[in-house]
């Protein structure tokens, strides 16, 4: 029986070692970009985005947002996923067309913003997010890259925020660097 503990244990080391391995041979930066569209008008859509008090009404994954003073003009939030809290700040907030949202908090082992486009089109808008991160951990990388999906946290949000309107967007991933 202590064989097997003994075996399994090993397996699972040398897994982390593999990964980790792996992930120090990945990129620390990476780009993606992710698409959808809604039937909603931009100001719509402009407005749910900069409503961040309201984010835990439809994002599952945040469970409270705290406002923060503002920086420079630019709102300042905190928000709380579990145990963890990152502080996020609007460093462009063109009305209606244009965000971006970039992560203040200076310990949590990764970097990045998300850049929103929001460009109205026939029937609706089309909202472009373009995430630019960096990632400090080589097992993080690793995970980002071959579990969750650079991708992920992008698709994630944006068919939240569809469920928010009530609709099902149609969304396509652009480009993965």
């Amino acid at each position: 029986m202590k064989k097997w503990i003994l075996i399994t244990l090993g397996a699972l080391v040398a897994l982390v070692a593999i990964a980790y391995l792996v992930g120090t041979r990945l990129p620390r930066e990476h780009v993606a970009t992710v698409r959808a569209h809604y039937r909603q008008p931009p100001d719509s859509i402009y407005r749910v985005l900069t409503q961040v008090a309201e984010y835990p009404s439809w994002r599952h994954d945040v469970k409270a947002v705290e406002l923060l003073p503002e920086r420079n003009g630019h709102l300042v939030w905190r928000e709380r996923a579990g145990s963890a809290a990152l502080d996020f700040e609007f460093t462009v907030a063109v009305r209606p067309t244009r965000l971006v949202s970039t992560l203040v908090s200076t310990d949590a082992g990764f970097t990045g913003r998300w850049i929103y486009q929001i460009l109205p089109d026939a029937s609706g808008t089309m909202l472009t997010i373009t995430e630019e991160g960096a990632v400090d951990n080589p097992l993080f990388r690793f995970l980002l890259r071959f579990v969750f999906g650079v991708d992920g946290s992008l698709e994630k949000f944006l068919g939240a925020l569809g469920s928010r309107f009530g609709e099902r967007e149609t969304m396509r991933t652009v480009r993965i660097s």
